[in-house]
């Protein structure tokens, strides 16, 4: 029977994996319990830009925590309808809904700006003084649901993280330049709160910005060009104590494009054999000044939590590959065996007793090397494994459980075992 090790990223399915897939240990290993473990848990890799310097922008931000009054109401933007909509947050395990009442005409004007492309000046994109106005309703309600020191600032976060993943408008916007042959990297925060099938990395971070921005926060954009045609990504840094911050960016990294904790680095983007760590950012265009998030320590712990249970991650990956390939070699000595004792019998029956006993030899031979292999290399494989697994699901699993709890994460590391 051939087993697989499956590592998934789901979160709603880990306790059932965890509980129908646990590996009991026994004094004879069963036989040929293959592997086939998933590469590690990534988020998706998405459209950037290319540069070369950071960027700081000189706009000074003053927290606020009401709408502001502008002229745009002249603009008569509320006319064509609205919609009520909620969206939701973890914070500290506990779910909550920040509501927003979104209209037809603002978005209709925010999408005569076009889409952003590469070159465009981010900053104008987010500090757009329409689409500012009438976001700030949701900054007022982030605002008033915290209730200890930079919990707005979690509560944007874990709500933009939370906003889905736009995989069809990635596809399209990898192929669709313009602007001089610039890539077309998006649409507006406003539109991404309106319509119904979320963004992707620079929109969502675009949005994350924006609303960490109007709460009083200095924050950047951070952009990775990993070359070789391959394609960006963008995620957020806000301003942070010094042992908190992403390489020599002067900001804590954010991502934004699944619930992930803050400031940890050890993500792996779809497309991409290194995690987000071991690249250097192409610019850091900052778009607000402010605050900083003082507080993100206890992020930073629970994200060197989940460091470790990646490192641990890797080790049963790694076991599991050894195992794979010393299952198959051990399937194929097998087939030899069973070859030879085949062919021994159907000598016999014919009565060729030259040919059975050259066969008799043979069989021995291809049994003797089975049992060696089995002996000295594919148990005490099949051995490392099973340890390394058990410890996971003992000790490991349970910490990630209780990240993905505290975080609201949708998706998490899951080893189980599959016939």
């Amino acid at each position: 029977m051939r087993k697989r090790i499956i590592i998934v990223i789901l979160i709603f399915c880990i306790m059932a994996i965890a509980a129908a897939g646990c590996v009991t240990s026994s004094p004879v290993a069963p036989h040929n319990p293959g592997a086939s473990p998933t590469p590690a848990p990534s988020v998706t890799n998405e459209s950037s830009t290319t540069g070369y310097s950071v960027t700081p922008s000189p706009t000074t931000i003053v927290p606020t925590t009401e709408a502001v009054p502008t002229t745009t109401r002249s603009l008569n933007l509320e006319s064509e309808g609205s919609l009520n909509k909620i969206y939701y947050y973890t914070l500290n395990g506990n779910q909550g809904f920040i509501p927003i009442k979104v209209y037809t005409g603002v978005n209709n004007y925010i999408l005569s700006f076009g889409p952003i492309y590469t070159g465009d000046n981010y900053s104008e994109v987010i500090s757009n003084e329409i689409q500012r106005e009438y976001v700030m309703p949701m900054v007022h309600e982030i605002n008033t649901s915290a209730t200890n020191p930079d919990d707005d600032a979690r509560i944007a976060i874990n709500l933009v993280q939370h906003i889905k993943y736009d995989s069809n408008a990635l596809n399209e916007i990898q192929v669709n330049k313009s602007k001089s042959g610039q890539l077309y990297i998006g649409r507006y925060p406003y539109t991404i709160l309106f319509q119904e099938w979320g963004g992707i990395c620079g929109e969502k971070s675009f949005l994350l910005a924006l609303l960490l921005k109007e709460l009083g926060y200095n924050v950047a954009i951070i952009e990775f060009d990993f070359g070789n045609n391959q394609p960006g990504h963008i995620a957020v840094g806000i301003k942070a104590p010094a042992q908190y911050t992403f390489e020599n960016t002067g900001y804590a990294l954010i991502e934004s494009t699944t619930p992930t904790v803050p400031t940890f680095d050890g993500y792996t983007l779809v497309g991409m054999n290194a995690p987000i760590s071991s690249f250097t950012p192409t610019k850091v265009i900052q778009i607000s000044d402010g605050k900083s998030f003082d507080s993100i320590g206890a992020e930073s712990a629970d994200a060197q939590i989940e460091q470790s249970v990646y490192n641990e991650w890797g080790q049963v990956n790694e076991a599991a590959n050894e195992l794979n390939a010393s299952a198959q070699q051990v399937n194929d000595l097998e087939n030899e065996v069973n070859y030879w004792k085949s062919k021994a019998q159907n000598d016999y029956s014919s009565g060729n007793m030259q040919l059975y006993q050259y066969d008799l030899q043979m069989f021995n031979k291809a049994y003797s090397d089975y049992q060696n292999y089995y002996n000295t290399v594919y148990y005490p494989d099949y051995t490392a494994w099973n340890n390394l697994y058990n410890t996971f699901q003992k000790v490991y699993l349970p910490k990630e459980t209780a990240l993905e709890n505290k975080y609201g994460m949708n998706r998490g590391i899951n080893v189980g075992v599959a016939n």
